[in-house]
């Protein structure tokens, strides 16, 4: 194969086209993207700065602030409502500019100002204050991030920006399996200022090699372009209705989160297990999602984008379904590769298939997807906590399992092809 064409070291849209993708040299052709280095320690470093602070959010809350429950639940609540406000607002402004970059350092600048004054910050209505003017606006940083990347590899050839974008999610995923122990070890040593101080330094730092990133040029209007290849395998037009899809993966959302939630309390309360059990069945599957992602990329061709994520919803249906019926680590041990699929699936894939269904407007596609899970996470709190309340642990899987089973005919109703006569 011959060599790859020299890139402009300051250009993010090159206009030399790389050469096709070998699955020898998926990783290698990504890694030659213009910028694909900074923006893959961009993601790390934003990976890390929610990963440190974030799992004990709610703790800092309750221990240090002194929030009693209510407090602590609306605390969350206006936190997500103002974050998907603000988010889908960006978004809307990102896909009218030219240029990204302004918007995408806002809301770096925004976790940077918002963990700082967390580090020092301890009465109850100045942190719900920080959270909902501060921490909502650093919440857009994830799509924000991505949707930039994203329009920067627009140019490349066939699959290879779709591929490059999961990668970038593979990486974000390595952070989350680093970052809640670090975060747990700086917890310990310097408590939560020390620990808001480290996800503040990683936002800054998460900004600088964005700030030698050029824009990309914009592309030359192409109607009879033909698609990508990941976007030919979606299948026949019309594209199915966002409103539906929207909906199944804010029921995926619903049901992710609560699982994750009742999961560490079923092991311990209901098959009395212990904290170390949880921690390894935690990290086995984070582990195994990026090999997983990174599967995807490797691949020479994929059955589909829409087909995969149907796939993933009906094996997140016997997931639940294999949580309900364990008795023990053997059976929670198969649950946790099932699960890393799935997540694998809906996290590396789901963000692409948003993109492919909105081209052009990555910033609003991200920040719809990311926006499905914030309000897929809110309801799970509400429904989780009162279903456990009254059936107990166990049955919260089988609700898990029939949101699991709803996002998959919403799925299935979505994409239906017409019959041909």
């Amino acid at each position: 194969m011959p060599a790859a064409p020299a890139l402009a070291p300051d250009d993010l849209s090159p206009a030399a086209a790389l050469p096709e993708v070998s699955i020898a040299g998926t990783l290698p052709q990504i890694a030659r993207l213009p910028h694909a280095l900074g923006l893959t320690l961009a993601v790390l470093l934003l990976g890390l700065a929610t990963s440190l602070a974030g799992p004990f959010m709610s703790l800092f809350a309750v221990q240090q602030v002194g929030m009693t429950p209510l407090q602590l639940g609306l605390f969350l609540t206006f936190n997500a409502l103002s974050a998907v406000l603000v988010s889908t607002r960006l978004g809307r402004w990102a896909d009218r500019r030219s240029d990204r970059k302004p918007l995408v350092l806002l809301t770096l600048a925004a976790g940077v100002l918002a963990y700082l004054a967390l580090s020092g910050v301890r009465s109850v209505y100045g942190v719900m204050a920080t959270g909902v003017l501060l921490l909502a606006v650093s919440s857009a940083a994830f799509p924000q991030v991505f949707a930039f990347a994203r329009s920067g590899f627009a140019q490349a050839p066939g699959d290879l920006p779709e591929k490059a974008v999961t990668v970038l999610r593979a990486v974000f995923s390595f952070a989350w399996v680093v970052g809640p122990g670090v975060g747990a070890a700086v917890l310990g040593r310097w408590s939560f200022s020390g620990v808001f101080l480290l996800a503040a330094l990683c936002y800054a730092l998460a900004g600088l090699p964005l700030l030698f990133i050029r824009p990309p040029a914009p592309a030359p209007a192409q109607p009879n372009s033909a698609p990508s290849p990941l976007t030919q395998e979606l299948g026949a037009p019309p594209a199915p209705p966002m409103g539906w899809v929207v909906a199944a993966f804010t029921l995926y959302g619903m049901a992710m989160h609560m699982g994750m939630v009742m999961f560490s309390l079923f092991v311990t309360e209901t098959l009395h297990g212990t904290s170390a059990q949880v921690g390894f069945l935690v990290g086995l599957c984070a582990l195994l999602e990026i090999p997983v992602m990174l599967l995807f990329v490797l691949s020479k061709r994929l059955p589909g984008v829409e087909w995969l994520i149907k796939a993933g919803l009906l094996l997140f249906v016997v997931h639940f379904a294999l949580i309900y019926l364990a008795q023990g680590m053997p059976l929670l041990i198969a649950t946790q590769v099932l699960r890393a699929a799935v997540l694998a699936v809906m996290a590396g894939l789901g963000m692409t298939y948003f993109q492919q269904l909105m081209p052009g407007r990555f910033s609003a596609a991200t920040t719809l997807y990311s926006n499905t899970s914030v309000v897929g996470s809110m309801l799970s709190g509400i429904v989780a906590g009162a279903w456990a309340q009254v059936f107990g642990y166990r049955p919260v899987f089988l609700l898990c399992a029939a949101l699991s089973l709803a996002a998959w005919g919403m799925m299935l109703w979505a994409t239906r092809r017409p019959k041909l006569a």
